[in-house]
C-alpha cells in the first residue's frame, strides 16, 4: 500500500476497533472516502478491499459495502496494531539513570526503525492511583499500540505490580526492565533483568584471577535486600572458586563501616573492599578519609550501578549496557516468532560491564 492508501486503511480499521462503524453498518462511499483524504477513488478503492480480503466486510450490489455482522475484534485489533506500527513507551518520573537512560530510548528507537515502528513517549504517573493507571492503559490500546514498553524504577515497581491484573486482558505484548533481577509476580510481562548474582560473580571471579586475597563485601544497612543478598552470594562464588576464602560482609551501618576500616588497617598488603552500590561506596570513601585511609593508597574499591551522582568519586564500577537494554526490547518487539507461545514468559538476563576508574585498576601482569 502507498501511504495514502494505508492512511485510508488504517482510519477505517480504527472506527471498526472503536465501533463508530458497527457491525452491519455501511462504510462511507469510496467516492467519499477520496474526498475526504484528498486522493482519488482508487486509492480508497484498495483501502476499502483490504478490508474485504481480511473478511471485515462484504459488497452488497446496490447498497454498497458494510461491515460484517460475525466480526471477529480480536482480528481487527491485530491489524489495527499491524498498521499503526505504534510502540508506547512509559518511563518512570524520578529517574535515577542506573539502570536506563536515553541511550536505552535512542538504541531502542534504531532496532525498530527497519520495521517502520514509531514510539509514542508518556511517564508512569507521578503518585499514580489505579484509575490513573487504567487510563493511560485504556488510551494505549485504543490506540491500536504494537507494543508497550515500561522503564521503572525503584518508585514505580511496587505500584505497577499491585495494578498487574490491568495488564491481563491487555491484547499487546508488554514488555519491562526488571531492575533487581528478582521474580516479579506480573503474569503478561517478558522482561529484560538485571542479574545482581551473575554480576558479582564476574567481580569475584576477577579479583581472584588478579590475585587477591583479601577481599570483603560493603553490603545494604538491612542484609536483606534481593539484590545485597545476591550481590554478596555472587561475590563469595567467584572468590571460592580460586580457593579464596569467604569475604566478611560488613553491613553499611557505623558498625559496620568501623569493622571494615579496621579490617584494611589490619591488612596485610592489597585489601580489595566491593561496595554493593555507589551511594554506600561514597559514603564508606569519605567515612574512611576521616580514618585516614585513602582510596587507593590504603585500600581498592569496586562497586556496582555506575550512579551519575557520585561521578566525582571517580569509582570503578559495574554499569548497567545502557544501549544493550534498549536493542533487546526492539528484537523482542520486532521478532514475534515466540509470542503465540510464551506471551507474559520471557525473561531476558542481561549482565553489567565493568567501567575502570581510578578506586580499582588491573594489576600489570
Amino acid at each position: 500500500m502507498n501511504d495514502i492508501t494505508r492512511k485510508i486503511y488504517a482510519g477505517l480499521l480504527s472506527a471498526i476497533h472503536d465501533r463508530s462503524i458497527g457491525p452491519g453498518s455501511p462504510l462511507p462511499p469510496e467516492t467519499r472516502l477520496a474526498e475526504q483524504f484528498g486522493t482519488n477513488r482508487m486509492n480508497a478503492h484498495h483501502a476499502v478491499k483490504r478490508l474485504e480480503d481480511h473478511g471485515l466486510v462484504v459488497r452488497k450490489k446496490r447498497v454498497g459495502t458494510e461491515v460484517r455482522q460475525n466480526i471477529d475484534y480480536e482480528l481487527v485489533s491485530r491489524l489495527l496494531k499491524e498498521i499503526n506500527r505504534i510502540v508506547y513507551v512509559l518511563y518512570s518520573s524520578t529517574p535515577h539513570w542506573i539502570h536506563w537512560n536515553e541511550n536505552s530510548f535512542t538504541a531502542l528507537e534504531k532496532e525498530i526503525a527497519p520495521a517502520g515502528y514509531n514510539i509514542i513517549y508518556g511517564m508512569i504517573p507521578v503518585d499514580g492511583t489505579r484509575a490513573d493507571h487504567h487510563r493511560i492503559l485504556h488510551e494505549i490500546s485504543a490506540a491500536g499500540a504494537s507494543a508497550l514498553v515500561i522503564f521503572p524504577d525503584a518508585e514505580d515497581t511496587a505500584f505497577l505490580r499491585h495494578n498487574n491484573d490491568l495488564l491481563l486482558d491487555f491484547q499487546m505484548p508488554v514488555y519491562m526492565l526488571n531492575r533487581s533481577g528478582e521474580t516479579m509476580a506480573m503474569d503478561m510481562v517478558s522482561f529484560v533483568s538485571g542479574d545482581p548474582f551473575g554480576d558479582a560473580a564476574a567481580v569475584g571471579t576477577l579479583l581472584q584471577r588478579q590475585g587477591c586475597r583479601q577481599v570483603g563485601m560493603l553490603n545494604e544497612a538491612s542484609g536483606t535486600l534481593f539484590w545485597g543478598v545476591k550481590r554478596y552470594e555472587g561475590l563469595a562464588l567467584g572468590l571460592e572458586r580460586g580457593g579464596n576464602p569467604t569475604p566478611p560482609n560488613f553491613l553499611g551501618t557505623k558498625d559496620g563501616f568501623a569493622a571494615a576500616a579496621q579490617a584494611i588497617r589490619q591488612a596485610q598488603g592489597d585489601f580489595v573492599l566491593v561496595a554493593v552500590n555507589n551511594q554506600y561506596a561514597a559514603q564508606f570513601i569519605d567515612f574512611a578519609a576521616q580514618q585516614g585511609l585513602r582510596v587507593p593508597a590504603d585500600y581498592r574499591l569496586v562497586s556496582f550501578d555506575d550512579n551519575p551522582l557520585y561521578r566525582s568519586y571517580n569509582l570503578t564500577s559495574m554499569a548497567a549496557p545502557m544501549e544493550r537494554i534498549g536493542r533487546l526490547f526492539g528484537k523482542l518487539i520486532c521478532d514475534q516468532s515466540w509470542l503465540k507461545e510464551y506471551r507474559g514468559k520471557v525473561s531476558i538476563k542481561v549482565n553489567s560491564e565493568l567501567v575502570f576508574r581510578e578506586t580499582f585498576s588491573l594489576k600489570k601482569s
